[in-house]
């Protein structure tokens, strides 16, 4: 048989009250040449009856079945057996418009490029509304790396790091070994984009949407995060720092915009504590002295936390503890208002 250019791969956790509407709208599609992968993660709701059901419906959908590891690993299983040119993720708990595939897989046959990017539907509790990217056409890797932080990071409208507004080479991926980390919770799919970027000779940008983007749905991956890795956030910007530099996009608003986006997270380790301790505030102190490159950068860094910031930089722990915990009283102070 012959391979299709297209592979679909959908982690699947606990998403049995929306995999039928998600798998249905794939299936109905007007572009026909494609596989869909099901990695099912330890389901253990009906998800996999459901996965099973649409797999004896249409001979393109192939169900795998593991101990549950991570929206990651899943994510890693699906390319591992993926057969098509291009790979597309999809979440379980989202769908897609009449001919959406078909509009996307249009621009394969006008523009020759390693990756593809357009738009999303964000669908929450107070409506909907959509995404597109400011940057448009074909890009050569140089441009897109100068023009997309801002984007990025000042926007903060995080199209670059979405998961499923993408269209990837499978043999990109392939060639250069890119993966997800599976030790990291928090900006994974940026993660992996950014190692795909660093390979991307030629970017595709359009404003095509279609995708519905579903918040807030049972078992979604921020919905499963019980503590957030502030280091390891700030580590993946240090990395698109040093993908810039290493292409010499790192340009004078770049440099300004990640700092801020690390010193931010740096500051965050605090103000944003669970439960506000001496051993936690010493912890999190610890775990800044191994970083002097964000100490560095925090000296110069101005906000409005001057007092925090001074705080951490003398390492003055109990003066710490004090002034956090004068700010989750007005916290709570100001919500009651």
């Amino acid at each position: 048989m012959k391979n299709p250019t297209l592979s679909i791969i959908i982690p699947v956790y606990n998403k049995g009250n929306y995999l039928a509407k998600c798998l249905t709208s794939i299936i109905d599609q007007s572009y026909k040449n494609l596989e869909v992968i099901l990695i099912n993660d330890g389901s253990t709701d009906n998800s996999e009856e459901i996965a099973q059901r649409y797999q004896t419906i249409d001979q393109r959908i192939k169900v795998y079945t593991f101990p549950n590891s991570g929206v990651s690993a899943a994510r890693n299983r699906g390319i591992a057996v993926a057969q098509g040119e291009f790979i597309l993720f999809i979440d379980a708990d989202d769908w897609i418009e009449a001919n959406y595939l078909q509009r996307v897989m249009h621009h394969t046959e006008q523009e020759n490029a390693d990756i593809y990017i357009w738009g999303i539907t964000k669908e929450t509790e107070n409506g909907q509304y959509s995404l597109t990217p400011s940057l448009n056409g074909i890009l050569t890797q140089e441009e897109f790396l100068k023009a997309f932080v801002k984007e990025q990071y000042k926007t903060q409208r995080g199209l670059y790091g979405y998961i499923s507004n993408k269209l990837l080479r499978r043999e990109i991926i392939r060639k250069n070994n890119i993966c997800f980390n599976q030790t990291i919770k928090q900006l994974e799919d940026y993660d992996f984009f950014l190692s795909y970027y660093n390979h991307a000779q030629t970017i595709c940008l359009f404003s095509e949407t279609g995708y519905h983007y579903v918040t807030g749905t049972a078992y979604s991956s921020g919905s499963m995060i019980k503590h957030v890795n502030f280091i390891g956030m700030i580590e993946i910007h240090l990395k698109c720092q040093r993908m810039l530099q290493q292409h010499n996009c790192f340009t004078i608003e770049n440099r300004r915009l990640i700092e801020q986006a690390i010193n931010g997270l740096a500051l965050a380790m605090f103000l944003e504590m669970p439960t506000v301790s001496l051993s936690d505030i010493r912890h999190s102190i610890s775990l800044l002295e191994e970083r002097h490159d964000i100490l560095t950068s925090l000296q110069t860094y101005q906000t409005k936390f001057r007092q925090l910031k001074s705080l951490i930089l003398r390492k003055q722990v109990f003066l710490l503890y004090l002034y956090l915990h004068i700010w989750k009283s007005y916290l709570s102070i100001r919500k009651r208002i």
